[in-house]
C-alpha cells in the first residue's frame, strides 16, 4: 500500500479528476489523505465531495473552509445571516452549489463527509498530516482545534515538526513563490493555489513523486475562484 496526499481543492472538481487520473494511485489498494479545504472557491464542492466519498481507504482532514461549510450545512442559515467573511472568501460558490442540489444532498454530505473529517492524522511511519499548523512544542493531542485549521506558524516560521518523520500541510498557499510541492525542514506544503490561479497537487508520501492539475482558472474559464 502506498499513501498519497492531496492539497486544498476549493471546489475544483475538474482539477481533482485530473490529479486522480494522472497519478498511479490505485483505488482500493492505496490510501488517500486529503489535507482539507475541499470547499469554497470554485463552483463544484458537492461534486468533489461525491468523488472523495467514492474513493476507498481515504482519510479527510478538516480545513477552515470545510468548517465554515459544515456550519452552514448543519444550520442552513439564510444568506442574510451567513458569516459574510466566509461568503466573500469562497463561501458564495459553496452556498450557490448546494442551493442547486436537493436538501438531502447537503444533509448527506454533512453526515457522511464534513462531519467525519479529522483534525489530524498520524500514520504508521511516524508522519503527521494536518490542514494548517500546530505548535511543535506541545503534544498534538493538546493543540487548540482552531490552530489546526487556521494557524500558519509552522510554515511561515520555517519550524520543524518535532517528534515526526515528516509533516504534510496545506492552508498556506505557495503558488506565487513555488508552483510545486515544497519542503521546509521536515514539513511539506501541498497547497499550490488551486483555490486561486494555481494548481492542485497530489503526491506519493514515500517517493515524493507528484502530479498536478492544469492551472485551475483555465479549467473554469470565465469563473472567478476565491
Amino acid at each position: 500500500m502506498e499513501t498519497y496526499v492531496i492539497g486544498d481543492i476549493h471546489g475544483a472538481f475538474r482539477a481533482l479528476q485530473q490529479v486522480l487520473e494522472r497519478s498511479p494511485f490505485r483505488p482500493g489498494l492505496d490510501r488517500l489523505i486529503q489535507l482539507g479545504d475541499v470547499a469554497d472557491g470554485w463552483p463544484e464542492t458537492p461534486q468533489c465531495v461525491e468523488l472523495l466519498l467514492s474513493v476507498p481507504n481515504s482519510i479527510w482532514l478538516q480545513g477552515n473552509h470545510d468548517w465554515w461549510a459544515a456550519e452552514w450545512l448543519l444550520h442552513r442559515l439564510p444568506r442574510t445571516t451567513l458569516d459574510q467573511f466566509w461568503y466573500k472568501q469562497g463561501g458564495k460558490a459553496t452556498f450557490n452549489a448546494y442551493m442547486l442540489q436537493p436538501a438531502e444532498v447537503g444533509k448527506r454530505h454533512f453526515h457522511d463527509f464534513f462531519g467525519k473529517q479529522l483534525p489530524y492524522f498520524e500514520d504508521e511511519s511516524g508522519n503527521l498530516y494536518v490542514h494548517a499548523s500546530y505548535d511543535p512544542m506541545l503534544p498534538i493531542t493538546e493543540q487548540a482545534p482552531e490552530d489546526l485549521i487556521w494557524s500558519r506558524t509552522l510554515w511561515r516560521e520555517h519550524l520543524a515538526a518535532v517528534g515526526y518523520e515528516e509533516c504534510f500541510i496545506g492552508h498556506t498557499s505557495t503558488w506565487l513563490e513555488n508552483e510545486i510541492p515544497c519542503q521546509r525542514a521536515n514539513v511539506w506544503n501541498l497547497d499550490q493555489g488551486a483555490g486561486f490561479q494555481g494548481r492542485l497537487s497530489m503526491m506519493n508520501v514515500r517517493t515524493k513523486e507528484f502530479v498536478q492539475s492544469d492551472v485551475v482558472q483555465e479549467l473554469y474559464p470565465g469563473i472567478k475562484g476565491r
